[in-house]
């Protein structure tokens, strides 16, 4: 069954049969709880807050001690799912990349691949922002990124400085 489809069986039901159903949704789906009740309350800054603090529990677990990133991307692509805005989107992407920064300078993990994970992840972040138009908002923060990296393992300080170079330097 198609939109077409489901469009005309809910044009079909009174309201009382899809306030029901909308309320089934609601209580089986976490994903259409958070979309209806940013319907309901549309405080973006709240649901930013939220999603934050989702990101950070990747990287910082109340429960364990590993890293649990697959968490903080999970994250990151729910809210993306929302469509809220390019900016809320892309502070973020950027948040993502700034508590990588934080944890790397705590914690200094000694694989490489958690430095790739990062680089690319401010990639994206910028190429997001490149793409929406929204690149002089975050200019600050990015660069902020860049210097907290400074003594990171290879060449991680390097690379962020190149991309902050090819998006900023245009």
């Amino acid at each position: 069954m198609g939109l077409r489809e489901v469009k005309k069986e809910l044009e079909a039901l009174d309201k009382q049969q899809l306030v029901y159903h909308l309320s089934e949704l609601y209580k089986k789906y976490p994903e259409v709880k958070v979309y209806l009740n940013f319907f309901a309350d549309p405080d973006e800054q709240k649901l930013i807050e939220t999603y934050k603090a989702r990101v950070h529990e990747g990287f910082y677990p109340s429960r364990g001690w590993r890293l649990k990133l697959a968490r903080s991307r999970k994250a990151i692509n729910e809210f993306r799912k929302l469509g809220i805005s390019p900016e809320a989107d892309a502070d973020l992407l950027l948040y993502f990349t700034e508590v990588a920064v934080q944890y790397a300078r705590e914690k200094k993990p000694r694989t490489e691949p958690y430095y790739t994970r990062l680089e690319n992840s401010f990639q994206k972040a910028l190429e997001y922002m490149h793409k929406h138009l929204i690149l002089e908002s975050f200019e600050q923060r990015c660069q902020f990124i860049v210097e907290r990296s400074e003594k990171f393992p290879w060449n991680c300080s390097l690379h962020l400085q190149t991309l902050m170079d090819r998006f900023y330097g245009e």
